[in-house]
């Protein structure tokens, strides 16, 4: 499988977990950050409030960190087509699942 291109320029990091600081608290707790997952095309989801889930606008500003997946241990793939279309579905499957969730930091 050919690796996608990470685009730092336009915030396109296929296939990746990206992080981000959230202002003051993860200057306290370095730890304490916020998450989004990237679909095969590069656009961030992250959960960035109640019942709703973000795409293509990460909560908390430009990712600083990314971690690059492997997309074809994404369900039965038997080619890099068929594991990018496993990849995206994963991740809309999550979408609704944390579309219909309350979210608070306490």
């Amino acid at each position: 499988m050919v690796t996608p291109v990470i685009d730092f320029k336009h915030d396109r990091f296929p296939y990746c977990v990206v992080w981000t600081s959230i202002p003051l608290l993860s200057w306290l707790l370095p730890f304490i950050g916020h998450m989004g997952i990237a679909t095969s095309d590069g656009v961030i989801h992250d959960f960035a409030g109640p019942y709703f889930v973000s795409e293509d606008d990460f909560a908390f500003g430009r990712p600083t960190r990314y971690l690059r997946m492997n997309p074809e241990q994404c369900g039965d793939a038997a080619s890099p087509a068929s594991a990018a279309i496993a990849w995206d579905e994963a991740i809309g499957f999550g979408n609704s699942v944390y579309k219909r969730r309350m979210h608070n930091l306490m």
